[in-house]
């Protein structure tokens, strides 16, 4: 048996958000722990929930999504955080994201396959930090 791997879904899309579950859904040995609307919830539901996988939206209402990413890095630095966007080609926030400490930046539309050798790589300890990357 597989160890399972704790997921929290940040996105303010409802579209977006049955995407993510409809795929992770697919997974085995994968709990989904929450969902948040924004950034501020990110932070507050990364602590309430300790989830091994946070999977953030690039753009989100509120508290800009980079800083809520840098605050669950710096707070919670085990947790694994992967941004999604909607934006396609080179995209500075990505660059920015990764440097920050995202350890991937997945676009749309999906591909279930990334998303599924992502969880597998957090469920064996697996990632790229790319965050000492100048």
């Amino acid at each position: 048996m597989n160890p399972k791997v704790n997921v929290l879904l940040v996105n303010e899309s409802r579209n977006t958000l049955a995407q993510l579950e409809q795929i992770l859904n697919e997974i085995d040995d994968l709990a989904l722990v929450g969902v948040a609307l924004n950034g501020a919830a990110a932070i507050r539901m990364t602590n309430e929930s300790k989830p091994d996988l946070v999977l953030m939206d690039l753009e989100l209402p509120g508290l800009r999504a980079l800083s809520a990413l840098r605050t669950i890095r710096s707070m919670h630095p085990a947790v694994e955080v992967a941004m999604v966007s909607a934006a396609s080609g080179h995209n500075p926030a990505w660059a920015e994201a990764l440097k920050i400490g995202a350890c991937e930046v997945i676009g749309k539309p999906f591909d279930t396959d990334e998303i599924e050798s992502l969880v597998e790589d957090i469920r064996t300890g697996l990632r790229a930090d790319f965050s000492t990357l100048d």
